[in-house]
């Protein structure tokens, strides 16, 4: 039960109400096969079940930010094989393949079943409005292995007596015309992410705990974590924590350490109940109405944030159609501390966004610190010796903060932030390319890092 829980979460009475609809479905198709008069009724209403419960749970059970069409690539192939969901996405396909040839007994149409059924959920978890918004090549890759397993237990408990022949043509022409389809689909409408899956491992007890307090302490018992995969990062820093909480919401965990925590429920004009509703707020006219619900929200969750030195809310988007966005500092000396609060108060007056960090409220600042001129200066120089024509160059030292240069380790230092724009910079066809890049520049010593 540790496992089913940690895959589905709190969605257990989801899963009680689908296997009843589930086993409704079956007893349907058992009843049209039987007037049909199909060869082998019976397994038609497993059969059903089965497809009916993939659908619903892989479907159904996908909460997160939908209209995001991104496809993550995994190009380790054995790495799903080493984690729970990999695991789970095998096994329910397994009686997909099983009771397809059973009830089928033509080979061809039950195999091709198997290997375009995990292409369409995907690629509907990734384009419908309903879904997540994003589709993984792993779950793919162990959905088909799960049906091609069934599929081979049915042969062999048929002992091969099955039409091989049989339905060959109209098989082949609907897969081929599918795959066309779905190809032209995935160019045209598909980001794909590539992912080295050889870093990515599921989460230990001790993870797991973690996870767990730190959800808690953002949400109460809302939302139960399921799903944990985690990612090192280099030499083991600047690693992450992947937290499917109950809903399929997402959230990022810096790890190890877990130093800053980042939530999004939605991220859209129209908010929704999935966000986080907030005891006794109501709707926010302004900005000051978002943050007495923000304050509320600190208050109860993140009680530290009421000792900042600075607090600012702003509108997100055009007239505020996202919300406001609070966020509470902690400045010594001009230098902006680790330890901050952002939360992002939608137009429902519930939590939309959320990213908090838990490193020092205060480090130690060095007597003599370089200025913001000399801090451009540096980063001017540092562009000239790689042989950048800096005389069109925009650069301004932004924020005066404390800092680490490197992966995330080593002591904390006080940085410039420096954005070097180009206005010669012509975008690519995507529109993308002439962002401004970013400079750490340590303030002590004049050291320059990419950021």
């Amino acid at each position: 039960m540790d496992v089913f829980s940690a895959v589905f979460g709190d969605d257990l009475w989801f899963l009680a109400g689908l296997t009843v609809v589930a086993a409704i479905v079956g007893l349907i198709a058992w009843a049209v096969a039987r007037r049909c008069r199909a060869a082998h009724p019976l397994w038609w209403s497993p059969l059903a079940f089965s497809l009916t419960g993939i659908l619903g749970v892989t479907l159904a059970l996908r909460g997160g930010e939908s209209g995001r069409a991104e496809c993550v690539i995994n190009h380790e192939i054995t790495e799903p094989f080493h984690t729970t969901q990999g695991l789970w996405n095998l096994a329910i396909f397994v009686p997909l393949g099983l009771f397809g040839l059973l009830a089928l007994r033509r080979p061809l149409p039950a195999l091709a079943g198997v290997m375009a059924l995990p292409c369409l959920i995907e690629l509907a978890q990734a384009l419908a409005w309903f879904a997540s918004g994003v589709c993984d090549s792993a779950d793919v890759e162990m959905n088909i292995i799960g049906g091609v397993v069934g599929v081979a237990g049915a042969l062999a408990l048929v002992r091969g007596r099955v039409a091989w022949r049989s339905w060959a043509r109209p098989t082949l022409i609907v897969a081929g015309a599918l795959a066309v389809t779905g190809l032209a689909v995935v160019q045209t409408a598909i980001t794909p992410y590539s992912l080295n899956g050889s870093t990515i491992r599921d989460a230990n007890d001790d993870e797991r705990a973690a996870a767990g307090r730190v959800i808690r302490q953002a949400f109460g018992d809302r939302y139960p974590v399921g799903a944990l995969r985690v990612s090192p990062g280099l030499d083991g820093y600047n690693g992450w924590m992947s937290i499917q909480m109950a809903g399929g919401f997402p959230a990022r965990l810096m790890w190890p350490g877990g130093r800053q925590l980042s939530v999004s429920f939605e991220d859209s004009p129209r908010p929704s109940q999935v966000s986080f509703p907030v005891p006794g707020s109501a709707t926010p006219d302004d900005a000051r109405s978002a943050y007495r619900i923000a304050c509320s929200y600190m208050k109860a969750h993140y009680p530290w944030a009421e000792a900042a030195t600075w607090h600012e809310t702003q509108p997100v988007g055009h007239k505020a159609e996202f919300g406001w966005l609070t966020s509470w500092r902690f400045k010594e000396r001009g230098v902006v501390m680790p330890r901050s609060l952002d939360v992002q108060i939608n137009r429902a007056g519930r939590v939309s966004q959320l990213l908090v960090d838990f490193g020092p409220q205060h480090v130690h600042v060095p007597a003599d610190l370089i200025s913001a001129a000399q801090a451009e200066e540096m980063v001017r120089r540092e562009e000239s010796r790689s042989g950048t024509a800096v005389e069109a160059l925009r650069i301004q030292a932004d924020v005066l903060k404390a800092d680490r240069a490197k992966h995330w380790q080593g002591p904390w230092r006080v940085m410039w932030s420096v954005s070097v724009d180009d206005p010669r910079c012509s975008p690519d066809k995507d529109g993308d390319g002439c962002e401004p890049s970013q400079r750490l520049v340590d303030a002590g010593t004049g050291e320059v890092y990419s950021e």
